[in-house]
């Protein structure tokens, strides 16, 4: 029984540890609480495609609970804009008016900011290119619940009817009431900022020009496996175009037991003169890819250069002040952590204070021991030990039973 137990181990020969190759530091947090670190494209590259062999350790070795974060391309912001007041009058006892300057080609509403007032207020609204003739826009409006609960404003939007003058007058009737206080009168602005990608640049780009077929190839390579999201073409020439682009990669497949290489798409578009030449595509994942642009009859474009972009990546995580952190990656063998922190994503602010990721190192793996390692990983030599393994356990078993029969 002795000889079994020392046996058994032999059957976990081929049990695989995950090692990582790169590792890094955390720069010190300023405060205690949750961060967001932005992973850098050279922690993409060397991370498996899902990330799931990303770890944080702390100082005494210990696994750091994260989740990572996607945050959108494009980013709302509201921002108030005031308008120019031309002129302001009161006629006591009967009406006050208000004209200012319409800053855009067109309006169907603006915002009033109006000091507390209790009680409400009719008003007639028109407009004007000259500033003497007023025509009709709304007719006798009322502005009500004027008192504000938390400062000592309140801002009022009026909408109507879209229009083009510019300038607009608004009349207050105070016949039977005091005149409001109006501060500011303005927009709000809801703009659409685009968020900054993350740049990828290619080892290496080759461009070739495939006469026969009337095509021009581009072939793109990087260090390591890139994720990309977006590509962008600055044509310099000629002016006018107008092309059809695939992206692709070299793939391999078996077909009736044998491997053949094809062309795996990946991405298909349209180029063209009078469009913007940046184009969000299908994620890809690949060192290696092909574009190829169809020129028909049509001269070749001339392209001063080609840029690829990736949608960065946030860890969110908590960190102590001054606490010294390392960051780990690149294992094939490991699995994605399963923290509690996962659950509450949406629930944590989308604005957290950042630390960076720095002294990245990637150990390279020689090249002789990469081919020694592949050695032990082809399906005939697990199989072989799988073999040995169970005939060396049926040898001990024979004697095992063989001695059980003398006693």
């Amino acid at each position: 029984m002795k000889q079994i137990r020392f046996l058994l181990p032999l059957l976990f020969v081929n049990l695989a540890i995950a090692q990582y190759n790169t590792t890094g530091k955390l720069a010190k947090a300023n405060e205690d609480g949750l961060h967001e670190i932005r992973l850098p494209n050279e922690i993409r590259s060397f991370s498996n495609r899902d990330l799931g062999d990303f770890r944080i350790l702390d100082s005494k070795g210990k696994e750091v609970p994260y989740f990572i974060r996607e945050k959108g391309t494009l980013l709302r912001t509201n921002e108030y804009v005031a308008f120019e007041i031309v002129s302001k009058t009161v006629l006591k006892d009967t009406s006050s008016a208000i004209v200012f300057r319409n800053p855009f080609k067109t309006i169907r509403e603006f915002v009033l900011s109006i000091a507390n007032y209790s009680g409400s207020k009719t008003f007639n609204l028109s407009g004007s290119n000259n500033r003497e003739e007023w025509f009709g826009v709304l007719n006798n409006e009322t502005l009500s619940n004027l008192q504000g609960t938390e400062g000592t404003s309140i801002d009022k939007a009026i909408t109507f009817p879209r229009c083009a003058y510019r300038y607009l007058k608004i009349v207050f009737n105070d016949k039977n009431s005091l005149p409001v206080n109006v501060l500011k009168i303005g927009s709000i602005s809801k703009d659409a900022i685009h968020r900054e990608l993350q740049i990828v640049t290619p080892q290496t780009k080759t461009i070739s020009e495939l006469i026969e077929e009337k095509k021009t190839q581009v072939h793109i390579a990087f260090k390591n496996k890139e994720v990309i999201n977006q590509v962008q073409f600055k044509v310099i020439a000629p002016e006018f175009f107008n092309r059809n682009v695939i992206i692709y990669t070299k793939s391999s497949r078996v077909i009736k037991h044998k491997t053949e290489v094809y062309n795996k798409l990946l991405a298909r578009f349209q180029l063209n003169s009078e469009n913007e030449t940046i184009f969000n595509i299908p994620e890809i994942f690949e060192d290696s890819i092909y574009i190829e642009i169809e020129n028909k009859d049509s001269n070749n474009l001339t392209f001063s250069d080609i840029l690829f972009f990736q949608k960065p990546l946030y860890v969110i995580t908590t960190l102590k002040e001054n606490e010294n952190y390392s960051i780990k990656t690149g294992s094939e063998k490991a699995k994605a952590p399963e923290y509690d922190l996962s659950f509450f994503k949406n629930n944590i602010s989308k604005e957290l204070p950042s630390v960076e990721i720095e002294n990245i190192v990637k150990r390279e793996i020689p090249q002789d021991v990469a081919e020694k390692e592949s050695l032990w990983q082809k399906p005939w030599f697990m199989w072989s030990c799988i073999i040995i393994t169970g005939l060396v356990i049926l040898f001990f078993i024979s004697n095992l039973i063989r001695d059980l029969k003398k006693e």
